[in-house]
């Protein structure tokens, strides 16, 4: 069973990873392994500089994490039945309160990392013309080993980025959907775009 704190570290690995062009030969599972070293790496040199880790981990999300979500999809998932209702002129700041709101929670969720090992398990992958899926294994050297499935998506310029994982068969993202979801339903989206940009 994943504790909340366990949760946050996995949600890490889930968006350390990136785009890549229609015609890269990379596949998802070298992809994953390129970009976690490049963000672990910068996680490495921020805490031997001894700056601000709070400062450092906005920066490191917003440089090398964001970048490679598909927030918009990701944000009409949360959405849900209230994407419909959606004003037209209220959608780019739901997504920016989304993106807001992802930084968070990613950069405290970093400032837990330690060294864990990720293995990407390129056997068990599945991929076709629009959606990968990449099975990885992170492995804690004290705690049971965490079984995760990264889920992408083919952008419409031809690059993948990801949507969603699943931990322990939960999916991540139907989860965060039903909290925003709600969220919506009972205060409204004004005060939900306000919650989000906390």
């Amino acid at each position: 069973m994943l504790t909340y704190k366990h949760l946050l570290l996995v949600i890490i690995f889930t968006f350390s990873t990136a785009s890549y062009a229609a015609d890269n030969k990379q596949s998802p599972n070298e992809l994953l392994n390129e970009v976690a070293n490049t963000l672990f790496g910068q996680i490495k040199t921020a805490n031997l500089q001894g700056s601000s880790k709070s400062e450092s981990m906005h920066k490191i999300v917003e440089q090398y994490l964001m970048p490679h979500i598909d927030i918009k999809y990701v944000s009409f998932k949360l959405l849900g039945k209230h994407a419909r209702k959606m004003p037209k002129d209220r959608i780019n700041d739901f997504f920016t309160a989304v993106q807001n709101h992802l930084v968070g929670t990613y950069a405290n969720a970093l400032m837990n990392y330690d060294d864990q090992q990720v293995i990407f398990d390129d056997s068990a992958s599945k991929v076709n013309n629009k959606y990968a899926t990449v099975k990885t294994r992170i492995i804690n050297d004290d705690k049971p080993s965490i079984d995760l499935q990264f889920k992408l998506r083919k952008s419409k310029t031809g690059d993948w980025k990801i949507y969603d994982m699943v931990a322990e068969g939960i999916s991540l993202l139907s989860a965060k959907q039903k909290e925003i979801s709600g969220r919506i339903t009972q205060q409204g989206l004004e005060q939900t775009i306000v919650a989000l940009n906390q």
